[in-house]
């Protein structure tokens, strides 16, 4: 049984304690900490405590750090749950990991991170500016992020299972992972320089049966036969006319000549063989997966636009425009300014016209 479980405990361990020592396994419960509790929390206390379970709990001491308690079996415990839960892919490996090796490789990682912890509290590099304005940026980010993602679920998209099969039949020849074989018609054939030399060939070939293979060998052109294998419009490494022309071939087998260029082809088509694809139930879930996420980018985008009609959003599209643009703004904002300060002076001689003529 023990022999089962053995995997390379270098490469795991590596893998556990870079995991561990990512922000990502206890940034966000950190980040609650920092938004919804009290900011000013002791930092000794804040590092040395697993969301869950800390190193009061109660519970066996697993390290220790200037003899006080660091890492307790609660902690550990809640570190490995969250390990496996923010990293599904390697509960697997895991599994096959002996538990007391798993373990200490787990709390070796935590160690590392507290001492980290520990050094950056002690060297107070948290109170220098560099530090802070990181920290704000990462918050800012992460902000963001959890906005978005409670945002794009307000608006989650359903898709139904005839949406789905629509989708794979009208796009599994376009998409590499739902073909298992793009199938093709297989073909041989062999070049000439001139139509008659062509048309030369093709009557040994029919001579012989329309075997290509034993008639160039009887004209001894055997080293000028090419085989395509099959030929499909993914086809490579060969004339993209002559390609189109073997993949428009519909009976088989044939045998058939095609100008391509200035060579002429005579080319045995063997047989058609259709494409192959995975079946609709096994990729059912993915493609439902990805059909979700587009149509909920949709309908988030849809939204956005509502709400900044809602909000009185408006961009200031002059500040955007292109140099020519803003040089054509700036021509007809100066002849509207011409042309009002020309109807000021004009209404100014008429006012003064008016005085003169009332006076007199």
């Amino acid at each position: 049984m023990k022999a089962k479980k053995r995997v390379s405990h270098g490469i795991v361990a590596l893998m556990i304690g870079s995991v561990v020592l990512l922000p990502s396994c206890g940034l966000i419960d950190w980040v609650k900490e920092k938004f919804n509790g009290d900011s000013k929390a002791p930092v000794a206390q804040e590092s040395m405590d697993v969301a869950g379970a800390s190193v009061n709990d109660g519970s066996a001491v697993l390290a220790t750090i200037e003899g006080a308690p660091l890492i307790t079996k609660n902690m550990l415990e809640v570190e490995k749950k969250k390990l496996i839960e923010a990293n599904p892919q390697m509960e697997a490996m895991l599994a096959l990991m002996d538990e007391s090796q798993l373990n200490r490789n787990l709390v070796d990682g935590m160690a590392s991170r507290e001492i980290i912890r520990k050094y950056v509290k002690d060297k107070n590099i948290q109170e220098s500016d560099k530090y802070k304005k990181d920290l704000q940026m990462a918050l800012d980010q992460v902000r963001d992020l959890l906005n978005t993602r409670f945002f794009m679920e307000d608006f989650q998209a359903g898709v139904t299972e005839d949406e789905v099969a629509e989708f794979y039949k009208e796009n599994r020849d376009s998409i590499p992972n739902l073909m298992l074989s793009r199938g093709g018609v297989e073909s041989v054939g062999i070049p000439f320089a001139s139509d008659d030399a062509a048309k030369a060939f093709m009557d040994k070939v029919r001579a012989a049966k329309n075997n290509i293979a034993v008639a160039a060998k009887v004209a001894n052109l055997g080293d000028k036969i090419k085989d395509f294998n099959l030929v499909n419009a993914e086809s490579l490494g060969m004339e993209p006319e002559l390609r189109d022309k073997i993949v428009a071939i519909k009976k088989t087998p044939s045998l058939q000549t095609f100008k391509v260029g200035k060579e002429t082809w005579v080319v045995a088509a063997k047989r058609i063989e259709e494409p192959t694809y995975r079946d609709l139930d096994s990729v059912k879930a993915e493609i439902k997966q990805l059909l979700e996420k587009d149509k909920t980018m949709k309908v988030v985008e849809q939204e956005v636009a509502r709400l900044k009609g809602e909000y009185d959003v408006k961009l200031v599209e002059e500040e955007f425009a292109a140099p020519v643009d803003n040089a054509r703004a700036v021509q007809a904002a100066v002849e509207a300014q011409v042309k009002e300060q020309a109807v000021a002076q004009a209404d100014e001689k008429a006012a003064k016209a008016q005085q003169k003529t009332a006076v007199a």
